[in-house]
């Protein structure tokens, strides 16, 4: 069955479910960059972020209570803007599409420079505007699927790199991942059921070590999506699977990271025909 206008308006609805779905989940948690407050920030050594960082706009960030409010409603409306110009002015759809690109990729550099986040956790909102932006219903098929290579490699490249710097062959490797990752929560809650389980974890390396193995494996397995989406369904249930155990024993926050399991699900669909190909949204 190939793509059609209907799969793409579909797959839009779903996206600002997941992101809407996202803001109400750290409006709760206190996540959001006017609930952090934040007084500081942290240096990443990449070149896009030295870019952002000569501009110091993140330092007016700092102690400055109106310029998060703004960031944050900037942000978070956009999507909502683009999703309402679909049905009441579709003159202006790409036009938004193309303001989301910089406003996305300053409020993540900025966000995740404070101590709030690592910036790959986050690379859904930074790409997915490019896919938003097509006008063309086959560039957004091909868009789609680029972004879905990309989704599998993160995961691949991260398998890979165990096993490269030979995390994989030392079976002491998880319970030092843990000791580090929970050094701050194993002193200041002693007694907690979590410190128990962690500790517990760490010293039976061989326990832990499995599930470092699985992990690993788990990530390997979505180099099956490079030959064929025939197993996608099963690469979505992996992923929710990957970012739900991350969340539980690491206490990693990879939630924003869902978006890309749409990508999986639409993936399916063939290319869409001339017939069915169209500029409008």
């Amino acid at each position: 069955m190939p793509l059609t206008e209907h799969h793409r308006k579909q797959f839009i609805n779903l996206y600002c479910i997941l992101f809407y779905a996202l803001f109400l989940f750290k409006w709760m948690a206190g996540l959001l960059l006017y609930q952090l407050q934040p007084i500081l920030f942290n240096t990443r050594f990449d070149l896009l972020t030295w870019i952002l960082m000569d501009t110091g706009l993140h330092q007016w960030l700092l102690n400055n209570k109106p310029g998060w409010l703004l960031f944050d409603v900037i942000f978070y409306s956009l999507p909502l803007l683009y999703r309402l110009a679909i049905s009441l002015n579709k003159k202006a759809v790409i036009a938004l599409a193309i303001m989301m690109l910089p406003v996305n990729w300053v409020y993540v550099q900025c966000y995740t420079l404070y101590p709030a986040g690592s910036i790959e956790s986050f690379t859904a909102w930074l790409f997915f505007p490019v896919l938003l932006m097509a006008g063309k219903l086959r560039n957004f098929y091909y868009l789609l699927h680029g972004l879905r290579y990309f989704f599998l490699f993160f995961f691949v490249s991260a398998g890979v790199w165990k096993i490269v710097q030979g995390g994989i062959f030392n079976i002491h490797q998880m319970s030092g991942i843990l000791l580090y990752q929970h050094s701050a929560f194993l002193v200041s809650s002693p007694g907690h059921w979590f410190t128990n389980f962690i500790y517990w974890l760490i010293a039976h390396p061989a326990v832990s070590y499995l599930i470092y193995v699985g992990a690993t494996l788990l990530e390997l397995s979505f180099i099956a999506g490079f030959f064929t989406t025939r197993y996608d369904r099963l690469l979505a249930a992996a992923f929710l699977l990957f970012v739900t155990m991350d969340f539980l024993l690491m206490r990693i926050y990879y939630w924003e990271t869902l978006p890309f399991i749409l990508l999986l699900h639409y993936a399916r669909y063939k290319l869409p025909t001339r017939r069915h190909s169209s500029n409008a949204v």
